[in-house]
């Protein structure tokens, strides 16, 4: 069983605030000691202008008490918010998000513009804000000019005022988490806290999506889904927003007080935590796998995967969000009975492009142009013609390449007059845009790292990869003739580190991974689509993990034509390969634990499960070199179960599996009944009694009616030693739940033993914790319908 490394981040007390009526006027609400650390003096550089004038909106709102009216994208024409005194008589506010500019620019801006609008419209009350910091005597300066709209220096909003506002209503503050989460300070505060597992990488790759990300109808939907039912399952294609619309939803819970805690592989530790006393939030990105099903799921995951979710809806207090792949999710529900069984319908939040209005898709692209680094001469190309309408209204658009084609290291080597047409290019056929940093970017060295990566689990050790590196680099530079450098390696890595690859640190031990998804899944698709990669590859591998991993790859390929081409031509040579790697050393990871120390470090799997991992690719090969192969397989194991060194558990998998194959009749009767005996003889466990149902139910012509009757012996006495000793309420459901199974099953009465059990948990279940995170979050999302104009005037600002 593998266990899971947890991510800590640092949660604040999250109190609400005291409601407007129960406080005295003007006296703040108390803040929490999270936010003490980062007021009063944001500078705002964390919001576009469309995010500036929402929150100046609120915080105005807030102060006057009033309620202002809000209006589609467009030509302001002098208003940005309107609240009508009578029929004629109106209050107006405008807001101007000037960063870098200073006040020169401001204020011609002013002169030349705004003041002409104020005379047409002639406000009764006229209130101007401003991102930028304001002297006495400059707020008089701007009074004077917008007399008599202006009646007050008191209605002109500096940085510092808006800062002040900030402080008398930390509501507010609490909802805009693209302000407090883009401080240094929170960042500082979070690394120096009780966090162990998480990167400053990590941080400031959320705080990034935080800046881009465009609240749309999924963030909604996917919050409603987990106020009634506590955990939440996000959907959809690569690349359409789900781990970004994730962190979003983290960032809202954590201003409220839930803890934030990150599984990266097995969700089993998290049921030794304390779900109903302390407010957490599970996260659990990819948590079906990044590119297959098939490298994710563990024995039994997928009923642990559903034993927490019904752990979770039962929670008082504490939440779980979930992300996948849609199409792995549909593999799963097809793959594993329970998994289809349970459906998930009301909890799934799927984000389709359809969700997306084409004003989100208008705010997206602008969000990252106008945070981007990319030189003016880009932006303005793309103003050009109102070049951004070809991005927004193109039918594979898609976040993840929005994100990838404004990074300007990116598309540096691109003229700014042939940008746009690489970026359409690049929405027509998104593996171009990894393709032509991998292939033009990027050094030999590199190049063959990723290759190899590609090979490889989602996460290795520093020095396996340096291992499996070197084989396959000097596989190609002796068959392509080029010169190699020991120094190869390293250099690879700080070449791809940030853009290509991410590195984190357990224990002493370096960690390397992919840094996205999406180039993992070009890499596969490049190894297959090259002649000769593929081969070359599997030629050079060194562990195991390697070759099952390419593997399944060729069996998931629309195009099977390469993996087949290589059972043709090659099959003797890759039957070398795994038997000359079936005994290597692994190199998968799994979480350890070792009292309250998590760390990362090998899942060392036995014969057995290898072997139930390559009788698929025998069964396939069906030629004389695989069948002896598999024939030396068995004998292995023979030799395994006479000396009851075997993995009992994968014994049985490794069985189970040769069930409706030729490979069967090489099974001899006697070597079943051995493995029989070894599984009979007495359990500790009620898994293993699990284990020996599994065999019952594939072979039963080898159990007796003596051994069903010392099964039901086994469970009773098992069941007179639960619960184990753990006061988890959820895992004493979970052991009464297995036990109501297996008693089922094999025809025992044990119906007193799991009321016992389940009234044991009842009395360790805390009592109920109300949520106290509301529904105050605003929205800033437009109507489905959006003009030309109207985007447009979004993009003004970029001039």
């Amino acid at each position: 069983m593998t266990c899971p490394r947890l991510e800590y981040t640092l949660t604040h007390d999250g109190r609400m605030g005291v409601s407007r009526q129960n406080r005295p006027r003007g006296r703040a609400e108390p803040k929490s000691k999270f936010l003490q650390l980062i007021m009063p003096n944001y500078d705002f550089k964390s919001l576009s202008p469309i995010d500036f004038e929402i929150l100046v909106r609120d915080l105005i709102q807030e102060e006057l008490e009033i309620r202002f009216e809000s209006f589609k994208i467009g030509r302001d024409q002098g208003i940005d918010f309107r609240h009508w005194l009578s029929n004629d008589r109106s209050i107006v506010i405008q807001c101007k998000h000037f960063l870098e500019s200073g006040y020169a620019k401001f204020i011609r801006e002013l002169e030349q513009v705004e003041i002409h609008k104020v005379r047409k419209i002639r406000p009764n009350r006229y209130i101007l804000a401003a991102s930028i910091g304001l002297t006495p005597k400059q707020k008089e300066e701007i009074r004077e000019l917008f007399t008599p709209f202006i009646k007050s220096s008191k209605d002109i909003y500096g940085n510092e005022d808006l800062n002040n506002l900030l402080g008398l209503y930390p509501k507010i503050e609490k909802c805009n988490f693209k302000l407090w989460f883009a401080s240094i300070p929170i960042l500082e505060e979070i690394l120096h806290s009780r966090i162990k597992n998480i990167s400053k990488d990590s941080l400031e790759t959320i705080q990034d999506h935080a800046r881009y990300y465009v609240q749309n109808e999924s963030y909604n939907e996917a919050l409603k889904i987990l106020n009634k039912h506590n955990y939440c399952i996000i959907a959809g294609i690569p690349g359409i927003g789900k781990t970004i619309l994730a962190e979003m939803l983290l960032l809202y819970l954590y201003s409220y007080g839930y803890e934030i805690i990150r599984i990266s592989e097995d969700i089993s530790e998290a049921y030794s935590l304390d779900l109903d006393n302390r407010k957490k939030i599970f996260y659990y990105d990819d948590f079906l796998g990044q590119t297959s099903l098939a490298e994710k799921l563990n024995r039994n995951e997928d009923q642990r995967i559903l034993d927490f979710m019904h752990t979770i809806k039962r929670s008082k207090v504490s939440k779980l969000i979930l992300t996948t792949r849609e199409y792995i999710l549909n593999q799963a529900r097809i793959i594993y009975e329970k998994m289809g069984r349970a459906k998930f319908d009301d909890e799934t939040c799927v984000i389709e492009l359809s969700k997306y209005t084409r004003l989100i898709k208008g705010k997206i692209l602008f969000n990252h142009i106008y945070f981007s680094n990319l030189p003016d001469q880009y932006k303005e190309y793309m103003l050009k013609n109102r070049n951004y309408l070809k991005i927004i209204d193109h039918p594979n658009y898609n976040p993840r390449i929005i994100d990838l084609m404004t990074e300007f290291s990116r598309i540096r080597q691109i003229n700014p007059n042939k940008y746009l047409n690489f970026f359409l290019s690049n929405l027509q056929n998104p593996s171009e845009i990894w393709r032509h940093a991998f292939e033009e970017q990027i050094s030999q060295a590199s190049k063959d790292l990723l290759l190899v990566m590609g090979s490889m689990p989602e996460e290795m050790f520093l020095e396996d990869l340096r291992e499996a590196f070197e084989s396959f680099h000097q596989r190609q530079a002796t068959y392509y003739k080029f010169g190699t450098s020991p120094q190869d390696y390293y250099r690879a890595l700080k070449e791809l580190h940030g853009n290509f690859i991410f590195s984190d640190k357990s224990k002493d031990r370096t960690i390397i991974r992919f840094h996205n998804p999406s180039i993992r899944d070009f890499v596969k698709s490049y190894i297959f689509s090259v002649d000769g990669l593929l081969y070359a590859i599997l030629n050079s591998a060194i562990f195991f993990d390697q070759l099952i991993k390419l593997w399944r790859y060729g069996k998931e390929e629309t195009d099977k034509s390469k993996m087949e081409c290589i059972i043709r031509k090659k099959s003797n040579e890759l039957i070398g390969m795994l038997r000359k790697t079936i005994n290597c050393r692994d190199c998968q990871l799994i979480n350890i634990i070792d009292g309250n120390m998590k760390y990362k470090g090998i899942w060392n799997r036995s014969f057995e499960f290898r072997a139930f991992q390559i009788t698929s690719i025998l069964e396939e090969l069906k030629d004389e070199e695989s069948m002896k192969l598999f024939d030396d397989i068995l004998r292995e194991i023979e030799k395994r179960v006479e000396k009851r060194d075997s993995n009992i558990e994968d014994l049985v998998r490794f069985l189970k599996n040769l069930k409706g194959t030729n490979l069967l009749s090489k099974v001899s009767d006697e070597f079943i009944k051995k493995a029989r005996n070894i599984l009979f003889k007495k359990p500790d466990w009620i898994d293993e009694i699990d284990t020996i149902r599994e065999f019952v139910q594939e072979f039963p012509e080898y159990v007796s009616l003596n051994d069903k009757e010392s099964i039901k012996s086994y469970l009773e006495d098992i069941a007179l030693e639960l619960p184990y000793d753990t006061n988890n309420p959820e895992q004493i459901r979970d052991d009464a739940e297995k036990l109501r199974s297996l008693a089922n099953w094999i025809g025992v009465d044990l119906s007193n033993k799991i009321e016992e059990l389940e009234d044991h948990a009842t009395e360790l279940e805390s009592e109920a914790h109300p949520d106290d995170y509301g529904d105050e979050h605003r929205s800033s999302i437009g109507g489905d319908y959006c003009s030309d104009e109207e985007i447009e005037s979004l993009f003004l600002s970029l001039r």
